[in-house]
C-alpha cells in the first residue's frame, strides 16, 4: 500500500465485506503489521503502513471515496461527527492489542448512538 501512497492514490478502508465479522480493528492490525491474526505468517511486508495512514483511509479517506469529504471523515465544527470512543489508543498500544480493542460509545451526528453493551436512546 504505501506504493500506492507513494503514487498519490488516496486508500478508502471499510468493514463492509461479508465474508469477515464487521470491525475496522481487524483491517488496522492487518495494515499496519501485514501478518496473521497469530502473527504467524506476514503478507508483503513492503505494503505496511502506518496507523496514522491506516486510520486516516477509514476515516478520510472513506469520506472521499463517497464524495463526502467536505462534511465527513473529521471532527471539526459543519461535519458530521459521526465518531467511536475505544478502550485504548490506537496509536500507542502493541500491535496485537488492536485485535482486542472494544468500542465503548458511538456517536452518529454528534449523538450518542451506542453506549457499552446499551443502544443509547
Amino acid at each position: 500500500m504505501e506504493g500506492l501512497l507513494d503514487a498519490g492514490v488516496p486508500l478508502a478502508f471499510g468493514t463492509d465485506y461479508p465474508v469477515e465479522t464487521i470491525t475496522p480493528f481487524r483491517g488496522l492490525y492487518a495494515a499496519v503489521t501485514r501478518m496473521n491474526e497469530a502473527g504467524t505468517k506476514t503478507y508483503f511486508l513492503e505494503n505496511k503502513i502506518t496507523r496514522g495512514q491506516a486510520l486516516y483511509a477509514y476515516t478520510q479517506g472513506s469520506a472521499y471515496a463517497e464524495f463526502a469529504e467536505k462534511h465527513k471523515g473529521k471532527l471539526l465544527p459543519g461535519y458530521d461527527a459521526d465518531f467511536i470512543l475505544v478502550d485504548r489508543n490506537l496509536y500507542t498500544v502493541d500491535a496485537p492489542a488492536i485485535l482486542q480493542s472494544v468500542v465503548r460509545e458511538s456517536f452518529v451526528a454528534g449523538q450518542m448512538a451506542f453506549a457499552g453493551n446499551v443502544k443509547a436512546q
